[in-house]
């Protein structure tokens, strides 16, 4: 006997299943490992650049409380597929929050942040008291 099978839609059925399956994949304690993020560490400052592609930067929130920077944002599904069908899945939606530990003192009244091409880029000036001093050797 032959099943009348459309092979599209079990694919998509497919598709689902290892979706959820794998829903939390990436995740640690509730949070996604969503931006990718590189940090610098510079003679006057900390650098943190994160990828946020797609997103505007009214959709991003940046926090620093206690040593900690936190991103936090909401990625939008494509308004622009309708019509269509998703077969593939592979960049994420929803919302995101990435906290990373800054170990060194930071002067937050002179922290910025600066966004260009779904680059966000975080500049944490060190306090004067974090920054390496050169000390002078005095002959005796």
């Amino acid at each position: 006997m032959m099943w009348d099978v459309d092979v599209w839609s079990e694919m998509d059925r497919l598709r689902k299943e290892m979706n959820n399956l794998f829903s939390d994949f990436g995740r640690s304690s509730g949070t996604r490992t969503y931006p990718l993020i590189n940090v610098y560490d510079g003679k006057d400052a900390i650098i943190v650049t994160a990828e946020l592609p797609g997103i505007t930067k009214e959709k991003v929130h940046i926090t620093y409380a206690n040593g900690a920077l936190t991103l936090a944002g909401r990625l939008e599904p494509q308004t622009s597929t309708k019509n269509l069908t998703m077969v593939r899945q592979e960049r994420a939606t929803g919302d995101f929050e990435k906290t990373v530990r800054i170990p060194t003192k930071i002067d937050q009244e002179k922290i910025n942040a600066s966004f260009s091409l779904g680059i966000l880029t975080v500049t944490l000036p060190k306090s004067e008291e974090a920054k390496p001093k050169t000390i002078s050797i005095e002959a005796k």
